[in-house]
């Protein structure tokens, strides 16, 4: 027998879904749009090293473009899925390339890469963003993940604090993962170098 709230209560469960929704929304598209502009900073050097690698970057920045701007304007299940999906996979690609080396490519591919800032950024922003989609999926129950009617509770002002906030976070965090690439204080490097390496 399905349990019936009172309209107090389901007002509250209404608005804190509303935040969670709004919350998750604004981590995914700004830390995954973080991301992508990190990517985008090493994504030539890649190219200079093995063109697959350039061109894998770019895939990457891609996808997570394109899911930043599916929880914008067409937030589902579906997406927020394809979120914790890809998220997950790349932090697996990255963990892989830094402590066994990638299993393909050119030898000096092929031994564990140093951490860099960039990569630090950018596997961050990745877990940010898979945490918030695995919360909106796990609040709606059966991964039912809609965007939100006109007629129902809106966000509270918490709500958009803390989405606000969220979004700063990603801010400085891209800023920090794009400053070595942007001031040449850090190149990428293979092959056990310590020179300093991309995501």
């Amino acid at each position: 027998m399905a349990r019936v709230l009172s309209p107090v209560r389901a007002a509250g469960r209404a608005s804190y879904v509303a935040d969670v929704q709004l919350v998750a929304r604004a981590v995914i598209a700004s830390s995954l749009t973080g991301s992508a502009i990190i990517h985008g900073t090493v994504a030539g050097e890649h190219f200079g090293e093995w063109v697959p690698a350039g061109v894998f970057f770019l895939g990457i920045q891609l996808v997570e473009l394109v899911l930043a701007l599916l929880a914008v304007y067409a937030w589902s299940s579906r997406a927020a899925a394809l979120v914790v999906a890809t998220g997950l996979l790349t932090v697996a690609v990255w963990l892989l390339s830094r402590t066994l080396g990638t299993p393909i490519g050119p030898d000096d591919f092929r031994v564990p890469e140093p951490v860099g800032v960039p990569d630090t950024a950018c596997g961050l922003l990745e877990l940010m963003s898979v945490a918030a989609a695995a919360a909106a999926l796990r609040l709606t129950g059966h991964g039912r993940v809609r965007p939100r009617r006109r007629s129902e509770a809106g966000p509270s002002r918490r709500g958009l604090a803390v989405a606000t906030t969220a979004v700063w976070a990603a801010v400085v965090l891209t800023a920090w993962g794009a400053a070595p690439a942007v001031l040449g204080a850090e190149g990428h490097a293979h092959g056990g170098s310590t020179a300093g390496s991309g995501p």
